[in-house]
C-alpha cells in the first residue's frame, strides 16, 4: 500500500507540478475538467448503483456546471446551467414520481453529486487566472499534500486515539494534530519560495484554515463513502484509490483560497 502510494507520487508530481507552472492554460484546463468528469462518474457510481438515469443525471449536470465555470467567474453562464441543471433534477423526479419517496431521495443524491463534483473542483482553473495564480494553486496542492502526509504517517505511528470513528475510524487525534503542523510548514516553505505574497501571521492563519477545511473534506468523503457503502470511490491510482479520494481534501481549500485572494486581498480575476 505504501510502496503504491509512493510510486504513484513519485510519476504524478513532477507531471502536475509541469502542468500548473508551465503548461498552457488550455492544458491546464483539461486536466481539471478530466479529473472532474472522472470525479463525477465516481460519484454517480456510488451514489446511484441500479439507477442508470441518476448516474447520466448527474454527469451531464455536473460537466454543465463545470463548463459554465471555465467561461470564467463572472459570467451569466454559470447561474444559467445551475438553473437547467436543477430543472432537469426536478423534470427527471416527476418522471419516476410512481414511487415517489424513492424518487425525491435520489433527486437528493443526484443534485449533491452534480454540485459536488461539478462546482467546486472548477476553482482550480478560477485561482490558476489569478495574478500569481500558479503559485495560489502550488500554496493550496503543497498545504494539502503535507497535510495529508503529515497525518498519514503520523497517525499510522503514533496514532492512539480516534478522531471521529463513526464516520472515520482510522483517522487520529494525533494524526489531525500532525497534519496541521505539516501544512503551516509546508505553507509557509511555498509562501516564502514561490508565492511571496503573505505576511507571517497572515500565512498562518490561512495555512491553518487551509488544514481544517482539507480535513473536513476527508472527512466529508469517508462519511459520502460509509453512506454509499464504499471502500474506494475509485481505483485510478493505485494506492491512493480514486479522483474523488485524491480531490477530497483539496477542493473546500481551493474554494476558500479563490474567495480569500478576491476578498480578502482585493485581488481582481483576470488582472
Amino acid at each position: 500500500m505504501l510502496r503504491d502510494r509512493l510510486i504513484t507520487a513519485a510519476i504524478a508530481l513532477p507531471l502536475l507540478v509541469w502542468v500548473v507552472f508551465w503548461g498552457p492554460s488550455w492544458l491546464f484546463d483539461l486536466v481539471v475538467f478530466a479529473a472532474t468528469f472522472i470525479a463525477l462518474r465516481e460519484f454517480a457510481a456510488m451514489a446511484c448503483e441500479g439507477l442508470s438515469h441518476g448516474v447520466t443525471m448527474i454527469t451531464v449536470g455536473g460537466m454543465t456546471i463545470a463548463f459554465a465555470m471555465g467561461l470564467g467567474p463572472t459570467g451569466i453562464w454559470i447561474s444559467a446551467a445551475l438553473v437547467a441543471c436543477l430543472a432537469g433534477v426536478l423534470i427527471g423526479t416527476l418522471a419516476t414520481a410512481h414511487d415517489m419517496h424513492k424518487s425525491v431521495a435520489a433527486a437528493g443524491h443526484i443534485l449533491l453529486g452534480c454540485l459536488y463534483g461539478g462546482l467546486l473542483l472548477p476553482h482550480f482553473i478560477w485561482v490558476r487566472q489569478l495574478p500569481n495564480g500558479a503559485g495560489w494553486v502550488c500554496f493550496v496542492i503543497a498545504c494539502v499534500m503535507a497535510g495529508d502526509a503529515g497525518g498519514y504517517f503520523c497517525g499510522r505511528f503514533f496514532g492512539r486515539r480516534p478522531l471521529w470513528p463513526t464516520v472515520s475510524p482510522k483517522k487520529t487525534i494525533e494524526g489531525a494534530v500532525a497534519g496541521f503542523a505539516s501544512t503551516l510548514v509546508a505553507g509557509a516553505l511555498v509562501n516564502a519560495i514561490v508565492l511571496h505574497t503573505m505576511g507571517p501571521m497572515e500565512v498562518v492563519l490561512v495555512s491553518g484554515a487551509v488544514s481544517v477545511l482539507a480535513q473536513l473534506g476527508d472527512l466529508l468523503e469517508s462519511m459520502l463513502k460509509r453512506a454509499y457503502d464504499a471502500k474506494d470511490s475509485g481505483w485510478i491510482f493505485p494506492g491512493h484509490g480514486g479522483v474523488l479520494d485524491r480531490t477530497d481534501s483539496l477542493v473546500l481549500p481551493i474554494v476558500f483560497v479563490y474567495y480569500y485572494a478576491i476578498l480578502g486581498r482585493g485581488v481582481i480575476p483576470g488582472s
